[in-house]
């Protein structure tokens, strides 16, 4: 008999227990699908708070992002973009930009406003015509038509030859090309063609979120901080799991402080980066082929630096967005004791957005080696130090905006922010998975994570298990999470008869 005298086989069927690791984006959305079909679960975060990659700071004196700013919407589908979605209920506004670019050439002289309408409308045709070039080799033979070692910039170079007559504006198109390392978080000539077609949303409707991605996130954790059990500053360093050398019925996670949890299942959510570099913490060790998918998989290095400024000193018009909201300094000449190795630079124009989000901010994206550069320059550096340092840096850039004056207080920077992403143990000292030549068969390696090992009763999902053509944003990490959750709801309520569960 039970303490309050009733006999065991009248007792309530047991809740499943799962065990999510990790609070981002993927995490709470699988915790909240699990919530809503009656499951007992626990998140177990080491980070002081949740949200993984999506946090922000005030040290610029407003909120901004330090990770993601953007939505990338999907093109042909019926379905409602689930961050699009969000941002809409939770009343976050959005900015669509206009199609105005500015671009200076390598010695810092602005293009032409017809060319550079012209070569980037070409740019992105190519673009797109890439995308369907390894769409179409990838449903008639799995993309091996396409050498692995072959990239996007191997076609952009070669249509260009087809295309442009004229030699020097083939040399601008190639410049211009280098943008999409922006997107991908490396050069476009690691990016690889055989598997562009997984990086299809770049070509979407994208939308940039005017003010900040909190109020996406407390609407998604809504569920998980009402219903879950969420356990922050606990980093789980081992994850043991049942196989045929050692049975057991469930999975047992040990934090770095020695406590040990006990679950039915575990979901990790872990960024790709963590998992690369604590294989070691899967005992036993992971499938050869979740091994492989994990060591296969690249990872970008995409760094943000916002520089504000008393006023829009390069708009007269900065609320109304008639600054081009794309600027482009291509393979700049003209900056060699900061910057010898040419990288090329970009801002978005923030003060183009609706009051009162239309702070006098411009926002440059880093990618590849310059980003490693700027956070290994400024990492461990005070306030002042890395002030000194950015605005050295960038100042050859934005000193050639429209009404730059150097002796004008309105030209002087009151505030810079970097990231450093590449310093963050917990993202895996990276930003996102990406496909760069060399992998072979990048689409089996994310089926692969999506799969999991579910008879150790272990499953992944993230930005790296998401649908093909969603790998590497927001969406895609809450589309993974919602996926797992719903393949957990399925699992037990199929198994609800053998192990005496009940879910819903």
């Amino acid at each position: 008999m039970s303490a309050e005298g009733e006999s065991s086989s009248t007792l309530a069927p047991k809740r499943p227990h799962i065990g999510v690791v990790g609070a981002g984006i993927s995490g709470l959305r699988c915790a909240d699908v699990l919530l809503a079909n009656g499951f007992d679960v626990t998140i177990l975060e080491a980070r002081d708070r949740i949200g993984g990659r999506i946090c922000q700071t005030e040290e610029l004196g407003y909120t901004v992002d330090i990770g993601p700013n953007w939505i990338h919407a999907w093109r042909d589908s019926d379905d409602p973009h689930p961050i699009y979605q969000l941002a809409h209920d939770t009343g976050t506004p959005v900015h669509r930009w206009n199609n105005k670019q500015l671009i200076y050439d390598s010695t810092g002289r602005p293009l032409p406003e017809e060319t550079t309408e012209r070569l980037s409308t070409l740019l992105w045709d190519i673009i797109e015509e890439a995308f369907q070039f390894s769409e179409k080799a990838h449903k008639k033979d799995g993309g091996k038509s396409i050498p692995s070692g072959r990239s996007l910039y191997d076609f952009v170079e070669d249509r260009a030859k087809s295309l442009l007559a004229n030699e020097s504006e083939r040399a601008l198109l190639l410049q211009m090309s280098e943008m999409f390392g922006a997107y991908v978080g490396e050069p476009v000539w690691q990016q690889s063609l055989r598997f562009a077609w997984m990086e299809e949303c770049c070509g979407g409707e994208e939308m940039f979120v005017e003010s900040n991605y909190s109020a996406i996130l407390d609407r998604i954790a809504k569920p998980a901080q009402e219903g879950a059990h969420i356990l922050l500053d606990n980093r789980i360093v081992k994850i043991l799991t049942s196989d045929e050398e050692q049975p057991g019925d469930g999975v047992i996670l040990t934090s770095d402080t020695g406590d040990t949890y006990s679950f039915d299942d575990v979901v990790v959510t872990t960024p790709l980066g963590w998992l690369k570099k604590n294989l070691g913490a899967f005992s036993p060790s992971l499938p050869d082929r979740l091994t492989a998918a994990i060591r296969n998989i690249s990872l970008s290095q995409l760094e943000k630096v916002y520089i504000t400024f008393p006023s829009a000193f390069w708009s007269k018009d900065s609320g109304l967005g008639g600054f081009p909201c794309y600027t482009n300094w291509l393979s700049p000449d003209y900056a060699t004791s900061t910057n010898p190795s040419r990288w090329p630079q970009e801002i978005w124009d923030l003060s183009a957005f609706a009051p009162p989000n239309n702070h006098p901010t411009i926002l440059f994206y880093l990618y590849g080696d310059c980003s490693r550069h700027i956070v290994n320059l400024i990492h461990g550096r005070s306030r002042k130090e890395k002030y000194e340092l950015l605005d050295a840096f960038f100042r050859p850039y934005y000193s050639l905006l429209p009404g730059y004056r150097a002796d004008s207080p309105a030209c002087v920077p009151k505030a810079i922010l970097a990231t450093e992403w590449l310093r963050d143990d917990l993202a895996g000292n990276a930003s996102y998975c990406n496909f760069q030549v060399g992998v072979e068969e990048a689409d089996a390696d994310v089926l692969a994570f999506r799969a999991g090992c579910p008879e150790r009763r272990l499953w992944f999902c993230g930005e790296h298990a998401a649908p093909f053509e969603e790998c590497g944003t927001v969406a895609g990490a809450y589309l993974s999470g919602e996926s797992v959750g719903r393949r957990l709801v399925d699992l037990y309520s199929q198994e609800s008869n053998v192990r005496g569960v009940v879910t819903g």
